[in-house]
């Protein structure tokens, strides 16, 4: 504090200034106190750290749902199933016998007069289902479409058509009235007994005659 009378700066605890000697008050020490207090600069003020951004951004990506692959279609084509063993044998006793007996000779006659050969051709390769109601054999084939998996039936791969017309012309026309005597012969002969292996011969006509797959 400063001394009123000489103006001598003592501490602030002095009772009595050290230069003049004379008794300090209180209150010539308020103006000095409030002078160094504004002489002396505010601290600044302590920034507080700013708190580390802790967080966790978590970031979800959805992909597009992956579409199933498509399940395989299959497509069967409907068959029909032919008459069984009973209802043939029965067909060819009252039907088949006489109708197939005519049916051949048309065919024969067909084929001599050479301008009805494709026409007796594909009668004598229908004889099994004349004689003996012979459902046509079907082959099942399969084929990917566009990813779908289609199984049909179709008719019997068959051998190439010059191959069979050639058997045909120097096999096929005597073999096949060959083979067709002997089958009417075991049926007129065995007096029925022999009816199995005629119906086989039968069927068996059109492969005998051209090569034709059944």
């Amino acid at each position: 504090m400063r001394c009123t009378g000489c103006d001598h700066l003592n501490p602030n605890d002095a009772r009595f200034c050290t230069g003049c000697g004379a008794a300090l008050s209180p209150a010539s020490a308020a103006p000095l106190a409030t002078a160094e207090a504004a002489s002396v600069p505010a601290p600044a003020a302590a920034v507080a750290p700013a708190p580390a951004l802790a967080q966790t951004i978590n970031v979800t990506v959805h992909a597009p749902p992956v579409a199933p692959a498509p399940s395989p279609v299959v497509v069967v084509a409907a068959q029909t199933a032919g008459p069984g063993c009973l209802v043939r044998a029965l067909y060819f006793c009252f039907v088949g016998i006489w109708l197939g007996a005519i049916w051949t000779g048309v065919a024969w006659l067909l084929l001599v007069s050479i301008i009805g050969l494709p026409l007796g051709l594909l009668m004598l390769n229908r004889i099994p289902q004349v004689m003996t109601l012979k459902p046509v054999r079907t082959q099942t084939h399969v084929s990917s479409q566009g990813g779908v998996v289609v199984v049909s039936q179709g008719q019997v791969a068959q051998h190439p058509f010059w191959l069979r017309a050639l058997y045909f012309l120097l096999v096929g026309w005597w073999l096949s009235g060959v083979w067709l005597g002997a089958a009417w012969g075991i049926v007129g002969f065995s007096l029925g007994l022999g009816l199995p292996l005629a119906f086989w011969m039968f069927d068996r006509t059109p492969a005998i005659v051209s090569l034709a797959r059944q």
